[in-house]
């Protein structure tokens, strides 16, 4: 171990491991250089006997740092730093994400309802479509419940990039699946942009199911939970149909779905005029708030916390909305319950503990 090595090890200090899985072991740790702050370090699983596969391996974590350290998304983890031993380990480091992974939330706490699931939705919409509009687009290719963490003030971040690629119409890419998950052209390497789409209708139908997806199945939410909305349904269908050509066009497309399926919930919901042409972004505008233009689930409380969290960041934040007396997000409903925001801070906070 170099001095190099010493000094970067010296800098880290790993507390607990947080889990583990095809790719590596994750760990909470802390910055010493940036006072003590949490941080979550990755590392590459250093089990391949085959040299071949141990280079796939590496330069897939490798691809994972050079693509999350060009994104600057709220909805992004981001990556600072990453470090390669002499003796063939790696390590990626990146922000600590508070709160807990979809899955996790699903098995302890059973299905969600329709509302969290369109909400959850909008905002998966939101970093798809950031991603899809790269130049070249980037896949994400591994869209599910255990890469999508919710954070107490209610914002879903994207928190595994372990097999995202840029996407070159021409070339074949890594075979490289979740079954239940991956739409079929991604089984014979050929992803493109519908393909993360596939990924969302099929997390949004487990999401309200609580049942994990058939392999190449077209998912139908519907016949397994009554509750379920039959647009709700439906557009799980068309998001998990075998052609690509069938499925909705673009993430944006889908994003005005949701926010229209969400409208039905709560008729006097006004659709943001940037989400129609897709300029806005879920950041912007996204249900469940107080104010008009509605914000996420907290409103300000996750701008603030937001703010902090993007210290480092250079992308401005959107100024927050007036809130005003007229929003009938914010008023008592007929039945005289709490305003709807407070209650999804509730039921967020429910879960979360």
């Amino acid at each position: 171990m170099t001095s190099d090595s010493t000094d970067w090890f010296t800098r880290y200090k790993f507390c607990q491991p947080l889990g583990q899985g095809g790719m590596g072991t994750v760990y909470l740790a802390e910055d010493r250089t940036n006072g003590n702050i949490q941080c979550v370090i990755k590392q590459l699983t250093n089990k391949y006997t085959d040299p071949v596969e141990h280079s796939e391996a590496i330069r897939l974590f490798q691809r994972e740092a050079a693509i999350l350290r060009t994104l600057d998304h709220p909805g992004i983890v981001r990556v600072y730093d990453d470090y390669a031993t002499q003796d063939g380990r790696y390590f990626l480091v990146m922000d600590y994400v508070p709160g807990k992974n979809l899955e996790v939330m699903l098995n302890t706490g059973g299905p969600f309802n329709n509302e969290m699931t369109v909400q959850i939705g909008i905002q998966c919409c939101d970093v798809l479509n950031y991603l899809h509009n790269q130049t070249p687009p980037i896949l994400y290719r591994d869209l599910k419940p255990s890469n999508l963490m919710l954070t107490p003030d209610g914002r879903i971040i994207f928190v595994d990039f372990g097999i995202a690629r840029l996407f070159a119409p021409k070339e074949a890419a890594t075979r490289v699946v979740t079954a239940g998950y991956s739409p079929p052209e991604q089984y014979f390497g050929k992803p493109e942009t519908r393909s993360d789409l596939y990924a969302l209708g099929a997390t949004l139908a487990h999401l309200i199911t609580g049942k994990r997806p058939k392999p190449l199945n077209v998912s139908a939410p519907g016949l397994l939970n009554p509750k379920v909305l039959d647009s709700l349904d439906g557009l799980c269908r068309k998001l998990t149909a075998h052609s690509a050509e069938e499925r909705p066009p673009n993430a944006n497309s889908v994003r005005m779905e949701l926010y229209k399926i969400y409208q039905e919930i709560y008729p006097d919901f006004p659709i943001p005029e940037e989400a129609t042409d897709g300029s806005g972004s879920a950041e912007d505008a996204l249900p469940g708030s107080p104010a008009p233009a509605a914000q996420p689930l907290a409103s300000a409380y996750i701008r603030a916390r937001a703010g902090v969290h993007s210290q480092q960041r250079t992308t401005a934040q959107a100024p927050l909305p007036t809130i005003t007396k007229s929003s009938s997000l914010r008023q008592i409903d007929p039945v005289g319950r709490p305003p709807l925001w407070q209650r999804l801070k509730k039921w967020i906070h429910d879960m979360l503990s």
